[in-house]
């Protein structure tokens, strides 16, 4: 199955995409129901996606927003997800949304419907969220029949163990777009299988609004 991937000449470019993307997602959602869910990646690729999103002027105060991963760290330690979010996007505009941590009983209780959309990034060895290629419970993370909405990893590429929301809970959403960055990932996007995010990728049904966008 062939793998659309939309590039762009600058991280930037690709960035602003993104922002864009995921603004009118939201805007849609929030046009026809009273709140939002946005759930994003960590690491340093959505940071310019999310300075862009933060200025969009969005009733910011209806939309909950969650990570797709964390390291199970303090909100304050420099390796946080959180922290980076706060950082980030709660800023300008996008100050007054709601943080939901991803946690299971506050993932399950506080968003239990279809995500509104979802930013997901990928690393150089093919995961995404914190699903790695070495997770000893890494086929838990990927059943699509799982019913929950994180699990537990552990993984040599982290110091601190981690949790990430499930391939099946990433999928239950109305958007999700992968933004990477880089000729390596590029390569694993055009050859995906038996990586983590081949499973992503090449789900049947496939997501029917996934989208790829990619900058070297």
């Amino acid at each position: 199955m062939s793998i659309d991937i939309k590039g762009f000449d600058s991280r930037a470019q690709a960035s602003i995409q993104a922002a864009e993307l995921l603004g009118a997602a939201l805007q849609v959602q929030l046009e026809n129901h009273p709140t939002a869910i946005l759930a994003v990646s960590g690491g340093s690729t959505p940071q310019a996606c999310m300075q862009h999103l933060s200025q969009m002027p969005l009733p910011w105060h209806r939309v909950l927003v969650t990570l797709t991963d964390e390291r199970c760290v303090p909100a304050q330690h420099s390796d946080s997800n959180e922290r980076m979010l706060r950082q980030y996007l709660f800023t300008h505009h996008a100050a007054k949304a709601q943080f939901i941590p991803v946690q299971e009983v506050a993932l399950q209780k506080q968003t239990p419907g279809r995500l509104t959309a979802v930013l997901l990034g990928m690393g150089t060895d093919g995961h995404f969220a914190s699903l790695f290629p070495d997770a000893a419970n890494l086929q838990e993370g990927l059943n699509l029949d799982n019913s929950q909405a994180t699990i537990n990893v552990s993984t040599a590429a982290s110091p601190h163990p981690r949790i990430s929301m499930t391939l099946a809970r990433l999928l239950n959403s109305n958007h999700l777009l992968l933004l990477a960055f880089g000729n390596d990932k590029r390569a694993i996007l055009e050859t995906p299988t038996g990586y983590p995010v081949g499973q992503l990728l090449h789900t049947k049904p496939r997501h029917p609004s996934m989208q790829i966008l990619w900058a070297e």
